[in-house]
């Protein structure tokens, strides 16, 4: 299956400052615990979030977008428990939110 966004691209996981592990929870709820993790995140810091809701495959761009935050993509990783995680790429935003 293919993500939204295209291709899967390989991302700098070196510059990862933050990890949300969101695997087992509906991405309403992991949208939530998303932005509290970007509180603490520096401007332009970027949170690697693990899934294993497949709605997350549209829901992070979509949050993306309309919080102003840069969606860097995404791609699949494989996971003993939970199957197959959906790894999406955030960088914080420098400014202010939009308005």
């Amino acid at each position: 299956m293919e993500l939204v966004g295209g291709e899967e691209r390989e991302l700098d996981e070196t510059a990862v400052s933050t990890v949300v592990d969101n695997r087992g929870m509906l991405c309403a709820r992991g949208i939530l615990r998303l932005m509290r993790a970007m509180v603490e995140v520096a401007p332009a810091g970027v949170v690697k979030v693990l899934s294993s809701d497949e709605a997350a495959e549209h829901d992070y761009p979509a949050w993306c977008r309309a919080t102003g935050h840069h969606f860097l993509g995404h791609h699949r990783e494989a996971d003993a428990r939970w199957g197959s995680l959906i790894v999406s790429f955030v960088k914080k935003r420098t400014g202010q939110p939009r308005a």
